[in-house]
């Protein structure tokens, strides 16, 4: 079972505008924070760790070091991470499609947070 590029150098990513998924993402580094929303119901909603690709599916881990395989787009990345590396995650329902969507740092601390994913504002 092959375990494919990682890297755990560098900084961590939150979501933004162009990028609120793991799959998004053009480096994906082991460590990096993500909410899961995925098909595993007992894992759904809970935080994990970016572990590694194999089979075209993202393992992550979780807090009791269990091991589960997503699609990278059932990752979603964090609002912000926090100068002691917690990342925060606000997540919103899409009003639309009903879609779960992580908020960007600019979209949280602005006045009109957005009520729609970034799919059904298009």
């Amino acid at each position: 079972m092959p375990w494919v590029g990682t890297s755990s150098a560098g900084q961590f990513a939150c979501a933004m505008s162009s990028q609120r998924t793991l799959k998004d993402l053009r480096i994906k580094r082991r460590g990096q924070p993500v909410f899961v929303q995925g098909h595993v119901l007992s894992r759904k909603g809970q935080e994990a760790a970016f572990e590694a690709f194999n089979d075209r599916l993202a393992v992550v881990k979780f807090s009791d070091e269990a091991l589960v395989g997503y699609d990278p787009s059932e990752l979603l990345l964090p609002t912000e991470i926090d100068d002691q590396g917690v990342p925060y995650f606000e997540i919103r329902r899409c009003r639309s499609c009903d879609m779960l969507f992580p908020l960007t740092l600019e979209e949280r601390e602005s006045d009109h947070e957005p009520e729609q994913c970034p799919d059904c504002t298009v």
